[in-house]
């Protein structure tokens, strides 16, 4: 689906839960590439990062963007906020806001603009910085943003902020737009979903040899992203005791490293670490099959992950634990409680039909980054009428 541009709505800034470079490209970026793509002006506006970060980010340079990218004066680590306290983080957040304001003054024609809030660690940001329209982009559950219970207090009250302050949200999940309308009924809110960038994961699959640090001699079912609290390890250990026939390969960093070491001592089991956004279409093109092991848990059962739609790009058999709208994906997608399913949807990928993965690929096509972003956009073009 094609949307045309209507530029009279103004520049689109969001204000990031990450940098441009992170390791596990995901939604904001895409948008914004998809933006760029279609000829609408946008600006990409990093999470703020410490001093020490900030140092290390400055003697490398600024990332490759085809948009701006601005990186916001460096403060404390999200991590010691709680520990601060919140009047006097929220203080020196406001302070860097002015100077935020400054550099993003020249760009951009305050009325017009439009903010999309990603994290509400923004919220005390807001107050310096007067957009005519802002969205609060919610992603994810809130534990993703605030891992520490002190520093989550501190997050959900800012999100109670966020939500009365927004003029709209859209979330990835029917959940996510549940908890919202419950704070604030009147609340117009949008369900645009993640996705991939399917052409482009496609040519670089082709077009790319077989990593060499793959094992040989098994299938492979794999994995990539980001292996921390929310990945289901005991549910990957049962699988490869039980699928000696399959080799399980492992891709992303991770929160658990000592728990990646112990699943390594299996003679299935292979972790490589995270690995350049350019270097995974390669290995997904490799794999036999796919999965996404999450735990039940609020953050799994509120996700819609991009490696799902990255997987089914490439038409690949692809299994996951239940997350947030699985009837969305049809039958494109196997889900499994347990082992017990595992195992099961294992044996049948041998007798997968070309039709199968025919339907996995044109649904990924449906559902590429370029038609989130048109739909972004016509909710903008909505909210400014």
């Amino acid at each position: 689906m094609t949307h045309s541009v209507d530029k009279s709505t103004g520049i689109i800034v969001s204000l990031a839960a990450v940098a441009w470079d992170f390791p596990l490209v995901g939604r904001t970026r895409m948008l914004h590439e998809a933006w760029h793509r279609a000829g609408r002006e946008s600006i990409f506006v990093e999470a703020p990062h410490s001093w020490r970060a900030a140092i290390r980010r400055a003697l490398r340079g600024p990332p490759p963007a085809p948009i701006p990218v601005i990186r916001p004066r460096p403060t404390w680590p999200a991590r010691f906020w709680h520990q601060l306290g919140e009047p006097r983080v929220r203080r020196a957040l406001r302070r860097r806001a002015d100077s935020l304001r400054h550099r993003l003054g020249s760009r951009l024609d305050w009325s017009r603009a439009t903010v999309i809030v990603v994290t509400p660690a923004w919220l005390p940001w807001l107050d310096a910085l007067p957009f005519g329209r802002v969205i609060y982009d919610c992603i994810d559950d809130l534990a993703v943003h605030a891992p520490h219970p002190g520093l989550r207090r501190m997050i959900e009250a800012w999100e109670r902020e966020l939500i009365v302050r927004a003029d709209a949200a859209v979330v990835t999940a029917t959940s996510l737009g549940d908890r919202l309308r419950t704070q604030r009924p009147d609340l117009r809110i949008e369900l645009i979903q993640n996705a991939a960038d399917v052409e482009r994961f496609q040519r670089l699959a082709a077009s790319s040899p077989r990593p060499a640090d793959l094992p040989t001699g098994r299938p492979i079912l794999g994995f990539v992203g980001a292996l921390f609290e929310w990945i289901d390890f005991d549910l990957i250990e049962q699988t490869a005791r039980r699928a000696r026939g399959w080799q399980l390969v492992l891709i992303g960093p991770t929160d658990s490293p000592a728990r990646l070491r112990a699943l390594q001592e299996l003679p299935n089991v292979t972790w490589l670490g995270p690995r350049d956004p350019r270097e995974v279409p390669a290995y997904v093109a490799a794999f036999d099959a796919c999965w996404a092991p999450f735990r039940p848990i609020a953050v799994s059962m509120a996700a819609n992950p991009v490696k799902l739609y990255e997987y089914l790009a490439l038409g690949k058999p692809t299994l996951t634990t239940a997350v947030a709208d699985m009837a969305r994906f049809g039958e494109t997608i196997g889900v499994v409680h347990n082992v017990d399913d595992v195992m099961e949807a294992l044996r049948r990928v041998d007798t997968e039909s070309a039709d199968s993965t025919e339907k996995r690929r044109r649904f990924a096509a449906d559902n590429d980054w370029n038609a989130r972003a048109g739909q972004y956009a016509c909710f903008i073009e909505a909210l400014s009428r």
